[in-house]
């Protein structure tokens, strides 16, 4: 008989003693009973619930089973939530799972189920179950995360959440607290007692710890500690305690491989962009570069995933920057394919935080100091020693012959000079154009919202005053984000409006002042310092380079450009999702130069052809769009897989249009409508460049327990700036790494946190190219003639050029030991290209200058290591020092040429370029002839020739490589103390055994003409040139005013140390002030950057435009 129906209170006690009284009267009963308990092994349940009553789970153990069950409808009442997911399981395993967090037992009685109250003494000492999920700051699922309980070591009593993020962990009291960790997020203490179960757990990012998570900016987010690839990953505040100027400034501070190269013609100039590499050049020139390429050796730049490009970069508020990622090798560029060889950084900006709107405000003010201290000039009674040893105000008797009128007027010249000397004019005309610049730049950014909709609204504005007068920037711009999430869906857009405009200094070139000479008065107003004879009696006028500053010459630059980021996420199942994004762009950039008629460059032009002006636009506008797969699945416990298929789509267009006129009038303010004429033999050019790129790419990260590490890519890109034979062409990569402190054998080496193996190859390629490199494109000409209009071939195309691809290989090693306090990381790689893509220069007969094709290769070999250790490593206390060091060693060679870049190698001869494209020779090699010195008798080089025979004679074909321009090693040294809420850093950067041919040698010590003995000079050329026979000498004879080949002589050796980044810093916290202001937070930096420099060698720095050191202050506040 069954029996399924409710007591009340008081009747439960008589009817259970009235059925064992029944069973115990007959033997079959009994027997009875033993045989129904048996088969209670083999009645098959399947149940799945989440969070379900009690008694729904009861009723349907029921239906299941045919059990009955008796209990105290009272009961119900107290019991908790199951959750629970068998399939063909027993009853007292059901039920086992069912109760084992549950204020009641059960009991198995033939078939029927006996519920009870669990004992005060029972309910004390059993474990209680918590239930929950982990969230990112998106409220995104976050699988593989850490949940242990505090105060047990054993890592067997923790739980880690599966792919949706939950997690099932037993404690063993309601006051237990929980730890939860993920890298890259703030762990979390929570308290059991009292927390809602399930739980929900909202992590938050570290800033401190963002170097565990590779962003790829693909959408594709890695484990560092389960990925292969050789990354370096920065966050905001990292890059913040550098500098405050822009992103570039830190990253070159921060690792090794990023190399800003020294720029000496524009110096600090701030509208020009700095020339970057990672692991070195994988091209050997910018020939195939028109006005809509990037440098063929530039990285390339992700942000908020999606292509950008530098100038973007380095306007961007540095305070929006959440991480940078910088992917290095072919395990973490492959997913770029044909971009990729130079490297890529990936930059994330801050995006909305859920719950009530904050305010963030900062505001940064700089002051740049123009560093004059590279300059060696004469003063006036030098450089007129100098004149004489030279023989400036010696009549030259091989041209005019004996000549006592010219010589006393010489003589007359010197004396009024050198009295003027005596005098005390001395003008020091480099501090003229000079200025110390002061910049300021304001932002602010409210964001707000719930878990489902975020928003977040900025304003950035900045000057920038250069160390020029009238030169710098004003950079302005804004940003809309929104994030919407319902569910299983996700949806984001970015708005981002930016703009800017840059002035040149009208003083023009620096180098006009430091050619001045200082027995000149300043004089603001005339247009010439002087007007006389020289020593041959020509008539020359020195003009005055104040003159020209005053005039209303322009040089300017205007941009307005504005895009729109669009992505959408669904989670599909279980570990599946769907990514899509689409983004649209479009920029206006407008430049305009006028030089005014009254410029004295235009003293000898025509009437019609004095003052010019320039105009230039260019328009730009791309898309691009990507679909992407994403499964991710943790199996078993111990396999760890995450596996992409994206498929991108992108098109670029740009079209620019220039023109040029000449000729203004004098009162003239650059109206184009006042000019002449176009500029001679010249017409207005337009020209539209479109390149189009698709792509579809596969890849995937595998761990095996966290020990056993893999990487795999494969990429399958198309693109119009190759050849039309050759449009498509593979990527792909492997990587393998070992997390070795995973294993058994190195869990009792307690010293030893991280120590990682890694290994992986593959190939990238490189698209930095013209839009028109594999297409030949032609033009209408200007004239008509019998049998209509013609055109003409501008440029060939090469229909067959092919890819330029890398091949990479990395070997790396991470290595943490003494819980955090140091710390190694080291690489070692391999990167070869080829084939090379050269622009050949074609025979003028052709009409074309020149021709795309592939040629040679170039290999690269490198090695590069990050080091710190921290004496003192209390971060829970925000007690820190930590000493850094980095290094980065890397040699190039070219290869496979033989003699196809012959054409090349003599234009850079005749050019005199430093420059050659040689098989078994680098591309920093430096190219000259050999020199033995200076000839103690005659005061004249002695050259080496190539069959060791010394010689004076200077021959061309004698030049070899006698010189590297790539340093020994070059690397940062850094030292940081954080002691509650107050920091101190600083970063010397070295460089060791460069060598640098030196300009100022060469130009203005030697080779210094009659015509250039009018412009003041290095101070060398006065003491360091040979004057006497028997003097031992660096300089040949001061009275040789003929020109000076390119020799050895002229290269130096050069170590150097230089001041990158000093900072200091205080962070407020939890002042009680703070709060009666209405500031939940509040932060003072200072900075100095390129403070001081200390080389081997005095050269000049900044030809152009002068190098700055700058002083920084920076204050941050969230309300």
């Amino acid at each position: 008989m069954k029996f399924h129906r409710r007591f009340k209170h008081g009747e439960f006690c008589h009817v259970y003693a009235r059925i064992l009284l029944k069973l115990k009267l007959t033997l079959v009963f009994l027997t009875a009973v033993v045989l129904q308990v048996s088969a209670t092994g083999y009645a098959q349940i399947t149940l799945k619930e989440n969070a379900a009553p009690l008694e729904q789970i009861i009723q349907k153990i029921r239906k299941q089973s045919g059990y009955d069950f008796f209990y105290n409808a009272g009961m119900m009442a107290k019991a908790k939530p199951v959750t629970v997911n068998v399939k063909n399981a027993s009853v007292e395993e059901v039920l086992g799972l069912c109760f084992e967090d549950q204020p009641l037992t059960f009991k198995i009685e033939e078939k029927t189920i006996v519920l009870q109250y669990v004992s005060p003494q029972v309910l004390a000492k059993r474990a209680i179950w918590v239930i929950g999920k982990v969230l990112d700051e998106t409220g995104k699922p976050i699988p593989s995360a850490s949940i242990r309980i505090k105060g047990i070591s054993d890592q067997r009593a923790g739980a880690m959440t599966n792919t949706n993020g939950e997690f099932r962990i037993s404690v063993p009291s309601e006051n237990a607290i929980l730890l939860v960790s993920y890298v890259g997020y703030e762990s979390q203490e929570l308290k059991v007692k009292g927390s809602q179960n399930p739980l929900i757990v909202n992590m938050q990012v570290a800033e401190n710890n963002m170097k565990d998570v590779v962003i790829t900016g693909m959408g594709i987010t890695r484990n560092k500690n389960s990925f292969t690839g050789a990354t370096a990953t920065f966050s905001g505040e990292q890059l913040k305690a550098i500098g405050n100027q822009n992103v570039i400034q830190s990253l070159r501070a921060l690792d090794p491989s990023f190399i800003q190269l020294e720029n000496n013609k524009f110096g600090s100039n701030p509208n020009v962009l700095p020339n970057i590499e990672i692991r070195g050049k994988t091209s050997i020139s910018s020939t195939l570069q028109d006005q809509f390429a990037s440098d063929p050796n530039q990285p390339l730049f992700i942000l908020d995933g999606f292509e950008t490009s530098l100038r973007t970069i380095v306007d961007l508020n540095m305070n929006r920057i959440a991480s940078v990622t910088i992917l290095k090798d072919a395990a973490s560029t492959a997913m770029y394919g044909s971009k990729a060889s130079n490297g890529v950084v990936v930059i994330e900006t801050l995006k909305p935080r859920p719950g009530e709107m904050r305010l963030n405000f900062s505001s940064d003010f700089s002051v740049e100091i123009p560093d004059l201290s590279g300059y060696n000039m004469m003063n006036s009674e030098e450089k007129l020693r100098f004149e004489k040893l030279s023989g400036a105000y010696t009549v030259d008797q091989n041209r005019l012959g004996p000549n006592p009128t010219q010589q006393i007027f010489l003589d007359s010249l010197y004396a009024i000079r050198l009295g003027n000397a005596k005098r005390g004019v001395d003008t020091y005309w480099l501090n003229e154009p000079v200025q110390t610049g002061f910049s300021q730049r304001y932002s602010i950014y409210a964001d707000g919202g719930d878990q489902s909709l975020r928003y977040g609204v900025g304003l950035t504005y900045k000057k920038n005053a250069g160390a020029m007068k009238g030169s710098g920037r004003e950079d302005w711009a804004g940003n809309v984000d929104l994030n919407y999430r319902k569910g299983k869906f996700n949806l984001s857009n970015q708005i981002y409006i930016n703009g800017y405009t840059g002035k040149e200094s009208p003083y023009g070139s620096f180098a006009n002042f430091v050619n001045a000479n200082p027995y000149y008065r300043k004089d603001l107003t005339s247009r010439y310092l002087e007007n006389s004879k020289d020593n041959v009696g020509s008539f020359y006028k020195v003009t005055n380079p104040m003159y020209n500053a005053r005039l209303n010459s322009l040089s300017s630059t205007k941009n307005f450009a504005i895009q729109n980021n669009l992505q959408m996420n669904v989670d599909l199942t279980d570990g599946l999702r769907l990514q899509s994004a689409i983004q649209v762009q479009k920029g206006i950039t407008t430049g305009i130069d006028f030089l005014s008629p009254l410029h004295t460059s235009f003293d000898d032009t025509s009437i019609f052809e004095k003052g010019s002006y320039k105009n230039s636009r260019t328009d730009n506008f791309s898309y691009n769009g990507y679909l992407m797969m994403t499964y991710g699945k943790v199996i078993a416990e111990k396999h760890s897989l995450n596996a992409n298929i994206r498929a991108d789509i992108r098109e670029n267009n740009n079209e620019n249009v220039l023109f040029r006129a000449v000729g203004f009038p004098a009162s003239s303010n650059g109206n184009p409508s006042f000019a002449y004429s176009y500029k001679p033999d010249s017409r207005p050019e337009a020209q539209i460049g479109k390149t189009r790129t698709n792509s579809i790419l596969f890849s995937a990260n595998y761990a095996y327990e966290g020990r056993y590490l893999a990487d795999v890519s494969f990429r399958y890109d198309g693109s119009t700036a190759f050849g039309a034979n050759k449009k498509y062409a593979p990527y792909y990569s492997g990587g393998l790494g070992w997390n070795i402190h995973q294993e058994e054998f190195m869990k009792s080496v307690s010293w030893i946190n991280t120590f990682r193996l890694i290994a992986n190859v593959g190939i990238t390629g490189n698209q930095n190219f013209a839009s028109v490199s594999s297409i030949s494109t032609y033009g209408y000409d200007s004239y008509i003639n019998l049998y209509g209009q013609g055109v003409s071939l501008n440029s060939l195309g090469n229909p067959n050029l092919k890819w330029q691809n890398s091949v990479q290989t990395n070997l790396g090693t991470d290595i943490v030991m003494f819980r955090n306090k140091l710390s190694l990381n080291v690489n070692a790689y391999r990167k070869k290209t080829d084939p090379l893509v050269v622009a050949i220069d074609l025979p003028s007969s052709t009409g074309i200058k020149s021709f795309p094709i592939n040629a040679g290769l170039l290999d690269t070999k490198g090695f590069e290591a990050n080091l710190k250790f921290s004496p003192i490593y209390r971060p829970e206390d925000r007690v820190l020092w930590t000493i850094g060091l980095t290094g980065s060693i890397y040699k190039s060679k070219y290869a496979g040429f033989n003699n196809q870049l012959a054409s090349l190698n003599t234009k850079a001869q005749s050019s005199n370029s430093l420059t050659r494209y040689k098989d078994g020779f680098s591309p920093d090699d430096i190219w000259a002839v050999p020199s033995m010195g200076i000839d103690p008798a005659t005061g004249r080089e002695i050259f080496l020739k190539k069959n060791g025979q010394y010689t004076f004679i200077y021959d061309p074909g004698d030049i070899v490589s006698v010189g590297n321009g790539q340093p020994t090693v070059e690397g940062v040294f850094s030292h940081v103390v954080t002691y509650k809420g107050f920091s101190f850093g600083a970063s010397i950067r070295y460089i060791l055994g460069r060598e640098i041919f030196n300009t100022a040698l060469y130009n203005k010590v030697e080779n210094i003409s009659s015509q250039e003995l009018m412009n003041n000079q290095d101070k060398r050329a006065l003491y360091d040139r040979w004057q006497n026979p028997g003097d031992l000498a660096t300089f040949k004879s001061i009275s040789l005013t003929d020109k000076t080949e390119m020799s050895s002589r002229f290269v130096q050796k050069e170590d150097m140390i230089s001041g990158e980044s000093i900072s200091f810093g205080y962070n407020f916290l939890q002042n009680k002030w703070l709060k009666q202001m209405g500031l939940s937070s509040l932060r003072l930096n200072g900075y100095m950057n390129d403070i001081f420099r200390i080389s081997t060698i005095q050269r000049e720095r900044g030809i152009d435009y002068p190098f700055a050191k700058s002083l920084s202050f920076s204050l941050n506040a969230s309300f």
